[in-house]
């Protein structure tokens, strides 16, 4: 029972540092699912751009550029997240 219930909390540690979930906003099982599987979706596109450009940048660099240049041209970011020079 203990390695079944350390397994959970590792699970939630996980959850924590890569989802960025540090609190549930809503009280009811639906709200709390929606957030855990928002969040899913956002890392899992974080680990695709970071595929896809072939960056050596951590997923958190990632993020924090996407957050940065959210409303800049795509081009900007993914010339960032690369690692080449913005003209």
């Amino acid at each position: 029972m203990y390695k079944s219930r350390w397994a959970i909390e590792l699970f939630f540690k996980w959850i924590k540092q890569h989802l960025n979930i540090k609190k549930f906003y809503g009280q009811s099982e639906w709200a709390i699912q929606n957030q855990v599987f928002i969040a899913l979706i956002v890392f899992c596109l974080h680990v695709l751009v970071q595929l896809e450009t072939r960056s050596k940048r951590k997923t958190l660099q990632i993020s924090r550029y996407l957050r940065a240049a959210l409303w800049k041209p795509a081009h900007i970011w993914l010339r960032k997240i690369e690692g080449k020079a913005i003209p």
